[in-house]
């Protein structure tokens, strides 16, 4: 027997308000974030006060951080300087990932997976 009228997943969107996430990038960032934290990479304290750094500088130049690119690019930013902070990663290496990732996304057809 199926209910699933009266089950509802946690990031399941009913509705245009339910949005959380606007792309999935946005949720791959969160999970990996989280994940990293979880694992012991750092404290969540740790990342929560290096994002809000990221947030004050982003929002000298930009007037609206909506929960959108420039909100989760902001995450991103967070997320490298505490990858590099603490030894988990360089620039160097996030910069080539980040070159073979898109190298791999332009040359790969519509519908398939990315592979790198």
């Amino acid at each position: 027997m199926n209910n699933q009228s009266n089950f509802s997943l946690p990031f399941i969107n009913t509705s245009q308000e339910d949005i959380v996430f606007q792309s999935p990038w946005h949720s791959q960032l969160f999970a990996i974030t989280v994940q990293l934290s979880e694992q012991g990479n750092f404290l969540w304290t740790e990342f929560v006060e290096i994002f809000g750094e990221s947030l004050n500088q982003a929002r000298l130049k930009i007037q609206s951080l909506d929960g959108n690119d420039n909100y989760f690019n902001c995450w991103l930013n967070a997320l490298e300087k505490i990858i590099v902070d603490k030894n988990m990663g360089s620039l160097q290496n996030l910069s080539l990932l980040k070159e073979n990732w898109t190298k791999a996304y332009l040359a790969t057809p519509h519908g398939q997976p990315v592979k790198i």
